[in-house]
């Protein structure tokens, strides 16, 4: 595989915050923290506002919305945001029309050099976990064929959101894009991390010139949600003193989400003339014996492909005991006491399919505006973490700050994926 440079050229974001990547980098500096009462959960959830992502316009688009479920809507507000600010507007890209090496007769660059990677769950928020149970049932006796069982008994989105997803399709249709439609689910993605890396692999292979990718955390299935909760406990409070890395920090803050970044081979996005964000040096996911084993080798991976060593640390922190000692015991030797860190999951929560593309994104920022938001509801930091430079208080400026480590780890105590990504200040 080669060793194509990528830029980052669009960034869009949909948290508890509101739409767009300013609303959440405003509420991480002023201290303002999204959660509410999870309604009716036993934990506070950092939520979305469905009003936040309407549905686009045009024919088009109202013709299918009767198949779009939250999922979609909250992921197609962020990849339309990602592609706007990339100058990539109704499948092509806005202002130089100079054209790719494939580029079409009108010099736009060619849609099957285009792709797109989505980070989705595999509960029932995006596919057919919610009536297979009864499908179940229905397959032992029912004495239809089961193409016809499926065609009466499963709603119509359903068809529409497995091939291979629904968001997928959505996000494709919105890009223009006409390469390679892939998904990353679950748990195992790390975050997001795991859609991210595939996309570097699409592009540094040859196959592909840009990739956008999506990800999404919508509300948790009430049973997903209780199985998650007994697997690593979710904190039951979200106020000062409980957040990430805090000595009295208890359990997982729970967040939902949509974030979405373009992705481009350089020069690829220099002929079409955008200007990039920020770089990608580096991206991957790892399973090991624990998760510790694979944070740690998965962090040495990254900095060994970036071949330059990180100046802040954009960690998973999400306020569980266990997985953020791990985390700083498995980061912290591999970069020093002097590289400041923070999280985002104290302020708009721990969006599990997207947490760590969401922290890309305003990493990214973070690298653009040379400041570091303070760890949210961060107050004591925990003793037991060792030497690391947690911001807290208020933001921190890092004007000279280059390039930035995205760390993410996988839910749960038997979890054993971790994922990490260099992004470096983009020129």
């Amino acid at each position: 595989m080669s060793d194509i440079d990528i830029d980052i050229t669009g960034t869009g974001l949909l948290t508890s915050a509101g739409a767009g990547v300013h609303r959440a980098w405003e509420a991480l500096e002023s201290g303002t923290p999204g959660f509410g009462d999870g309604a009716g959960l036993p934990w506070p959830v950092a939520a979305v506002d469905p009003r936040h992502a309407p549905w686009p316009d045009g024919a088009r688009w109202q013709n299918i919305r009767k198949y779009a479920g939250p999922g979609a809507h909250w992921g197609l507000a962020a990849a339309s945001a990602a592609l706007a600010r990339a100058g990539w507007e109704d499948g092509a890209p806005a202002g130089d029309q100079a054209g790719d090496q494939a580029g079409d007769q009108a010099g736009r660059p060619d849609p099957t050099r285009g792709g797109t990677v989505v980070a989705v769950s595999s509960n029932g928020s995006d596919e057919l976990a919610d009536i297979l149970p009864r499908l179940a049932v229905l397959a032992q006796h029912d004495e239809r064929p089961i193409a016809e069982l499926l065609y009466d008994e499963v709603p119509d989105y359903a068809y529409i959101r497995s091939i291979p997803s629904q968001l997928g399709q959505f996000v494709a249709l919105a890009s223009g894009f006409e390469g390679s439609n892939l998904s990353v689910y679950g748990e195992t993605g790390a975050g997001g991390l795991g859609a991210l890396a595939l996309a570097v692999r699409l592009i540094r292979s040859g196959e592909l010139d840009r990739v956008l990718v999506v990800g999404v955390s919508p509300p948790l299935p009430l049973t997903t949600a209780v199985a998650f909760d007994r697997e690593e406990r979710f904190g039951r409070e979200a106020g000062p003193g409980r957040g990430p890395f805090d000595l009295d920090r208890a359990g997982t803050l729970v967040g939902q989400a949509a974030a979405a970044l373009l992705i481009e081979n350089t020069a690829a996005a220099r002929a079409r003339g955008a200007a990039p964000l920020a770089r990608l040096a580096a991206c991957e996911t790892l399973c090991a014996a624990d998760r510790a084993s694979a944070t740690a080798a998965v962090v040495d991976e990254v900095l060994a492909r970036a071949g330059r060593p990180a100046d802040l640390w954009w960690a998973h922190g999400c306020g569980s005991v266990a997985m953020d000692l791990a985390e700083c015991e498995a980061v912290a030797p591999r970069l020093g006491a002097a590289v400041p860190a923070t999280s985002s999951k104290g302020t708009v929560g721990n969006a599990l399919e997207c947490s760590a593309l969401v922290d890309a994104v305003l990493a990214v920022e973070a690298l653009r505006r040379g400041r570091l938001p303070a760890v949210g509801l961060l107050e004591k930091p925990d003793p037991a973490l060792g030497a690391v430079d947690f911001v807290v208080g208020g933001p921190r400026e890092v004007p000279g700050a280059a390039a930035a480590l995205v760390t993410a780890l996988g839910h749960g105590r038997d979890a054993a994926t971790a994922g990490a990504a260099v992004i470096v200040k983009g020129s």
